[in-house]
């Protein structure tokens, strides 16, 4: 009797065992899909509305569509209606330092180049971000493209879509230089805006959200 008791009292333990080793691994099992999710957040962010409009300043006498001018000593190469290039609907992708936010609208592109002279990066620069925060506009980036790094490579494969054939040429955002992400409003309606530039020319991507 005593040693079906001890036998039965065994089974027991070893039962309880195996379906702490069940949870455990369960446990293991759903940290796991954790871990995976936190490293994807970046896909799952680009589906969402990461800007607080609410927050994003109404800019006034600031011109009309796509308000950027070229100042004195610069032009914008090839200009119509105030842009290089115009397209009537377009996507872009903007990085929020971390996640993306996908926006579709009226897209302007206006390449700088100098006037006479050749382009000076550092004065583009520095009169281009002046005006900008002259003006309100909320930055919302500034800093280096995401490293090529695997953790980075989701955020990466959406900011190369950031590219738009045109008429006279293709444009987009580089992959080898800072750059930066505006918002503002104006007249009712929203805008996001790149700025980027190089040793050769100077770049400007802003988009009227529909």
């Amino acid at each position: 009797m005593k040693k079906l008791i001890t036998v039965l009292t065994l089974g027991v333990i070893l039962a309880s065992c195996a379906n702490n080793k069940k949870s455990e691994n369960e446990a293991d099992q759903k940290d796991s899909s954790t871990v995976v999710l936190k490293e994807n957040d970046p896909v799952k962010a680009a589906a969402q509305d990461s800007i607080d409009w609410a927050n994003v300043p109404e800019l006034k006498e600031i011109g009309s569509f796509p308000f950027i001018k070229a100042k004195e000593g610069f032009r914008i190469v090839d200009e119509n209606n105030g842009a290089s290039e115009l397209f009537s609907y377009e996507k872009m992708e903007n990085y929020l330092g971390g996640s993306i936010y996908t926006t579709e609208g009226k897209l302007a592109a206006l390449v700088f180049d100098g006037k006479d002279h050749d382009f000076n990066q550092r004065e583009f620069d520095a009169d281009i971000y002046a005006y900008l925060d002259k003006t309100g506009a909320k930055q919302l980036y500034k800093g280096n493209y995401p490293a090529n790094e695997t953790v980075n490579e989701p955020v990466r494969l959406k900011l190369k879509e950031n590219l738009w054939t045109g008429k006279k040429r293709t444009v987009g955002l580089s992959d080898d230089g800072p750059f930066a992400l505006y918002a503002f409003k104006n007249d009712g309606k929203r805008y996001v805006m790149y700025v980027q530039s190089n040793s050769a020319q100077g770049n400007v991507f802003l988009m009227e959200l529909k």
